[in-house]
């Protein structure tokens, strides 16, 4: 196959084929969506290929998008919190919260204030999946090291026979997702009945 001189990567043919993107409402309020892609996307790596195909190098990219899920996952829960705050009084900070950058244990800090100011039980389930999260960080501080095999200076990215099983990894982490994308779900809701009761006002 030949390239031609004017050919272009992103040409939409006007067909239903064609992908959309950006195409309702504002773009804040799609970091849920994105994640539940990225993580459909992982998940139908590991149902597809082989033990064979996702062992070693081949798993990256699994971790990879996995990863990506949960930092999205973090930060549309801290909007909608944010979004939440802001109806009783509290500047709404969403640049804040995008300028943590890939920083997962950051963001689970700013998780924790958030359930201490919507006065939710912090307990030992929630723990757990921090431990998750912070495990996380120290392996992928920069979100690359699953994307490239050395860091900017040269050095290895990861430890020399950095070994582990995928299907438990798999496993922790859809817990884990399943257990924010149900936090997210349910603030949303509560901002939905806000804005209700807000329209039942005029």
């Amino acid at each position: 196959m030949t390239v031609k001189a004017n050919e272009k990567l992103f040409v939409a043919s006007g067909d239903l084929s064609d992908v959309v993107l950006n195409w309702y409402g504002d773009s804040i309020d799609k970091l849920d969506i994105y994640a539940e892609s990225y993580r459909s996307a992982a998940q139908a790596l590991v149902e597809r290929l082989t033990d064979d195909q996702l062992r070693d190098i081949g798993a990256c990219p699994v971790v990879f998008l996995y990863r990506v899920s949960l930092e999205l996952f973090l930060k549309a829960i801290l909007i909608s919190g944010a979004k939440l705050l802001q109806q009783h009084g509290e500047p709404l900070e969403i640049e804040g919260i995008l300028n943590k950058d890939h920083n997962l244990s950051e963001l689970w800090n700013e998780l924790k204030r958030l359930y201490q100011k919507l006065g939710w039980k912090w307990d030992a389930e929630v723990d757990v999946f921090g431990r998750l999260v912070r495990e996380f960080q120290h392996k992928d501080p920069k979100a690359s090291y699953f994307r490239y095999p050395v860091k900017k200076d040269g050095e290895a990215a990861l430890d020399r026979n950095f070994s582990f099983e995928l299907r438990n990894f798999c496993e922790r982490m859809e817990t884990l997702l399943e257990f924010l994308d149900g936090m997210e779900c349910g603030l949303a809701g509560l901002l939905d009945e806000k804005q209700e009761a807000l329209l039942d006002c005029y």
